[in-house]
């Protein structure tokens, strides 16, 4: 499925076309719930997984994407739905 988050392929953080990684913005147990959502973003290896400032080790990058996704979500389905799936409200 296409991702709900970008209409282009370009890194989510900076707009970089080039060294994309396809990220799953819910992983683990709900990364297949990622892929079958369209909760997906492409970003560049810098903020994919290769430097601190990454969402894969930097904590609020990745909460704040996370947080995101939901809002887009949830503009066309409802909060229970996205709890429903993901099991977890990241809009506090």
């Amino acid at each position: 499925m296409k991702s709900i988050m970008q209409t282009e392929k370009r890194c989510y953080i900076c707009t970089t076309m080039l060294n994309l990684h396809k990220h799953h913005i819910f992983q683990g147990k709900n990364r297949k719930t990622s892929e079958n959502n369209g909760f997906t973003v492409y970003l560049c290896g810098e903020h994919h997984n290769m430097s601190d400032n990454s969402v894969h080790f930097n904590h609020n990058m990745d909460r704040k994407i996370k947080e995101e996704c939901q809002k887009v979500y949830e503009l066309r389905h409802t909060r229970e739905e996205f709890m429903a799936l993901i099991g977890r409200n990241y809009r506090e």
